[in-house]
Order: C-alpha cells, then structure tokens, then sequence
C-alpha cells in the first residue's frame, strides 16, 4: 500500500499543478480573446462615427451604435465629442444605466465586477482627436464558458486520477511480487538447507554465532568442490580429445596451428590446475586444525579478547584479496609503523599476516590480541581459519580462467562435418583464439582492439575460426614475440563486416606480397611453415562469397577480410549467383 500511496500523491501533485496550470492558462485566454473582440469592435464602431462627429451628425452615429444589438454581451456603447460631451448612446432593450466609471477620454479596458469596460480615443485624417468610444460588455457568457470548462476539466482529472489508482495497484504488484518471492525463497533456503557437511551447534554464544557462519560458507566450499570436479572432468575429457584429434589430423593446417599452440594451452590450463591442488590442500589441512584445535582453543582464549579475535576473523572474511605487490609492501609498511607505537614485538612479522588476511584499516582495534603473550598463537589460529576463504577464492578464480580456455579449445578445435552456415558472431571467434595464443602474446606484443557495432552473419563459423587462426599465428611469427597487434572490426557501406589486422613485424619483401596466397609458398624457413594457411583462409573467404586484401611495409603488414552482411540463406544463395 506504501507504493500505491506515493505513486498516488506524486500522481495527483503533478496532475493538479499541470490542471491549475492549464486552466488558469485557459481562462486567461478567454478573458483576453474577449477583450480584443471588444477592442475590435470599439475601433470599428469609432471609424464608423469619425464623420459624424467631424460633421456633428449625430443621427448617423446613433445608427451606427444600433447595430451593437447583434452583439448579445454588449449593454451599453456611448460616443464622446472632442469636448467630452455625449454625441450618442446605445443601451441594451432601450434601459439607459447609469455609467458612473465611463471615461471622457483615453484609452484603456477593464474587467469590474460582471462587465468588462473598453474606451479608445476616435481619431480623423491626420490623427486628429474627434471623440471617445465606451463600450461595456457583461461577462455573463464569459462565466458560463468558464464554468463549463471547469467542470470538464474536474471530471477529467477524476477519470486520471481513477486511472492512475488502478495503474498505481497494477504497478505495485509488478514491482513487490518478485521482492516477496524473493524473500520467501531466501527464507526457505536458510531454514530448510540440506548441506552435505554441517557442524553441531552447542549455543547461542559468539561460538554459535561463528558455526552459524561456518556452516555458511561449508556449503559454499561443497558446491564449489562440485563444480570443480564437474570442470576437471571437461578439463580431461577436453585435453584427451585434443590430443586424439592432433593425432588423427596432423596434417592439418588446423590443427597444425593448435599444435603450435598446444605448449602454450597446457601451461594456461595447468596453472590454474595447480593452483586449485594446493588451495584443496590448504582447505584440508585447515579443516583438521579447526575440528581438533578450534574448541580447545577457543576454550582457553580470554573472555574480553574473544570480541577481537571473532571481528578480526570477521574483517578478514569480508574482504577478497585484490591488492598488487606494491600496495601490499605499503600496506605492510604502513601496519608495522602503527604497531611500533604501541612497542609490539615482530611488528613486520604481525603486519605481513595481516595483510596477508586483507586487515589493513583500523588494526589499533586489535592492540590487546598482539600484546598478550599468546599472541603469535592467536594471530596464526586466525590466519588459518580465514585461509579457508582465501583458499576457496582461489579455486573460484582457477577454475573461472581454466573454463575461458576450454571454451575457446572447444570453439577452435570442434569440427563440423556438416558444413552448416550459422548466424554467428565473428568477434566471439577472434576473441577465443586470441584467448589460445595468450601465452605468446603476454611475453611481449601489445594488443589494441577496436570492435564497432557489428551485425551476427550468416557463415561457416568453424573455417572462419581457421583464418582468424593462420592471420593471427602469421602476425605473431613476424613479431617474433615482440611489437604492437591492432584488431579492428566495423562495417563498410552496409554492406560488408570488415576485420582488419595489424603486426609491426619486418614486414612481406614486395617481389613476395603477391604469391603469398599461392599454394605451398611461405616466407618462413623451410621446416617451420606448410605454406598453405593463407591459401586456405583465402578459399574460406572466397567461399562466403568475400575477399582478403594484403597491405605490407616494414613495420606494419596489414590484412584485411571483407565478408557480406548476410542473415539467411536465401540471401547467400542470390548473392552466389
């Protein structure tokens, strides 16, 4: 109801500060049409008596005051002489009225009380002053126009704001059922959780407070073992699958470039592998100190410093370790000169832990824990026992980097024997083989990416993989492992997804530039290149019906593939023929 309730007062707030706006605008309006259909009528009706009072013919201008009949509003219509006398009169069913406000002369108009006044100066040939014209109108019409309108509007305003409740209950609903399933899932989760390994709660203490949370981040620890194994078998299966498929088409120029990969791949799959191993080992032999140590010490830790010891635990906890080896040697500096004040011994030793554990803001807090005589003890209880997420964090991380390079395995290495033609991405293909060739790239090339907005086409997603493959291994042989790679993707003339890369390397020798799409010619040394990747990548493309340009000069050799932005196959075949 609190969200009905505002969006119904910012609702009707607006809509009657709009409504005043406009009506106020509107009468203002009627008011000002009707005095200049008064004025226009004055200036008329004083042309008109300009003669007869030059001539002093005041039959005429009596004539001319007669016709206001027509005019249903009009009351009263008198004409002045030069000298402020009346020259003619006009009063409505023939019933003089007293005009105790009529002007002699000037020229001004007025609303007072029912009626509205208007007086302009008559004027003959040259500007000469000849007399006055008086009109008084009643705004009886007036009143009755802006009455009507009123009310329409007021029943307008009541259809909004009946429209908007019935919006504003809509809007509420959309917008409160999915926080309320929301906290009906996450309470059912909390209080019904089947965790696989679960550690018994003796109280309600700050002991209880920390099996509550341990028992948390178990099923944490659990779930990310799952996933791990689950990532390990495809890790496996994956590398088994490479290695049988090099075997069976190791006179591929496909899978000869993944062979030259294949160093490069092991050590980015295995230095995640590695470094899973050791945070499962870490998070075993943690577990046996706190299921062995953790009561006794617990027991055995002072009352008053039991606080310090849970927040310090708890500060840990919170924070992932992200600091460079830079801010960690400040941060270590910083601690240890704090912990000098205060004449505690070890102060660097104390200050490494600690930003080891990810405590580097208000370590004062913690002064009684490092001047009490068991405090080497305390500090590395602690470390241990928040070792178990630092651990965790560092299985979640290996593990996320060694699946991008499965993934990128499995888009570059599968093979599909149907030759089908797929909407797909071209940026997704480059950017899993730069993710194969990360290896050589990090020992010295400098990569610069520009992607456009570029539309998914129509192609044979898996040779497209082979050509990025061949230009990209090409830009990376020339650089011999050292220069600048520019990738560029954007469309020309919407017509074509244009991909253009870059080297800094040497450069093609200019009597070579056009053979190098020849078969079995290759500007490397005999032995270390078949010479058929490019003329393979140049059918590939010729095959989507595009085109490979080659720009080189020493210090930059540029390719560029040209393929058509096509969606269907309908398209492709017309644009075959």
């Amino acid at each position: 109801m609190k969200i009905i309730l505002i969006i119904q007062l910012v609702s009707m707030s607006s809509l009657l500060i709009g409504f005043t706006y406009v009506i106020f605008s509107n009468i203002a309006d009627f008011k000002e049409d009707m005095k200049n259909n008064a004025i226009i009528n004055a200036t008329l009706v004083g042309d008109y008596c300009a003669v007869p009072l030059v001539f002093d013919i005041s039959e005429i201008a009596n004539e001319t005051l007669l016709k206001l009949q027509n005019i249903p509003s009009l009351e009263v219509g008198i004409v002045y002489n030069d000298k402020n006398k009346i020259f003619a009169e006009y009063y409505k069913n023939g019933i003089k009225i007293p005009i105790s406000n009529a002007p002699k002369s000037g020229s001004w108009n007025k609303f007072e009380n029912d009626y509205l006044s208007i007086s302009k100066p008559i004027k003959y040939k040259d500007n000469e002053f000849a007399g006055t014209i008086y009109l008084r109108l009643s705004t009886e019409e007036l009143s009755m126009k802006i009455n009507d309108y009123l009310a329409k509007m007021v029943i307008l305003l009541f259809s909004l704001l009946v429209v908007n409740y019935f919006l504003a209950s809509w809007l509420q609903k959309v917008l409160s059922e999915p926080i309320l399933k929301l906290t009906k899932a996450t309470k059912e989760i909390s209080e019904k959780g089947n965790y696989k390994l679960r550690v018994h709660k003796q109280g309600k203490d700050e002991i209880g407070v920390l099996v509550d949370e341990y028992n948390k981040m178990l099923s944490q620890i659990y779930e990310r073992e799952e996933a791990l194994k689950h990532r390990t078998t495809e890790l496996t299966e994956t590398l088994r699958d490479l290695k049988q498929t090099q075997e069976k088409l190791v006179n591929s120029e496909k899978m000869a470039a993944l062979g030259q990969l294949i160093s490069g791949v092991a050590h980015e799959i295995n230095t995640p592998l590695g470094a899973i191993r050791s945070s499962i080992g870490n998070i075993k032999n943690t577990l046996n100190v706190v299921f062995k140590e953790y009561p006794v010490f617990i027991n055995q830790l002072p009352i008053d410093l039991k606080p310090q010891f849970l927040g310090l635990m708890e500060d840990s906890f919170k924070n992932k370790h992200m600091l460079s080896s830079k801010e960690e040697r400040v941060f270590k500096k910083q601690i240890a000169e704090t912990l000098r004040k205060y004449n505690i011994e070890n102060a660097y030793a104390f200050a490494d832990t600690f930003v080891d554990m990810m405590v580097i803001e208000d370590v004062e807090k913690y002064i009684d824990l490092l001047q009490n005589k068991d405090a080497d003890k305390i500090i590395e209880f602690a470390y241990k026992v928040t070792g178990l997420q630092r651990s965790t964090e560092n299985i979640e991380f290996a593990a996320e980097r060694a699946s991008k390079v499965v993934f990128a395995l499995k888009n570059s290495s599968r093979i599909n024997n149907y030759e089908e033609q797929i909407n797909a991405d071209i940026i997704e293909g480059i950017e899993s083989v730069l993710i194969l060739y990360n290896n050589q790239i990090k020992q010295g090339i400098e990569v610069s990416k520009k992607y456009d907005e570029i539309p998914k086409i129509l192609c044979y997603y898996d040779e497209l993989s082979q050509v990025w493959t061949n230009i990209l291994h090409n830009a990376i042989y020339a650089m011999d492992l050292s220069g600048k790679l520019n990738i560029k993707a954007y469309t020309e003339e919407d017509k074509w997804v244009v991909v253009s890369i870059s080297d800094s390397g040497k450069g093609i020798p200019p009597e070579e530039i056009d053979k190098i799409f020849d078969p079995f010619f290759s500007t490397k040394p005999t032995g270390e290149g078949t010479g058929i990747g490019l003329d393979i990548s140049k059918r590939i493309i010729e095959k989507h019906n595009g085109k490979i340009e080659v720009e080189s000069k020493p210090g930059k050799t540029t390719f560029s593939v040209y393929l058509p932005i096509i969606s269907n196959k309908k398209e492709a075949t017309m644009i075959s023929e």
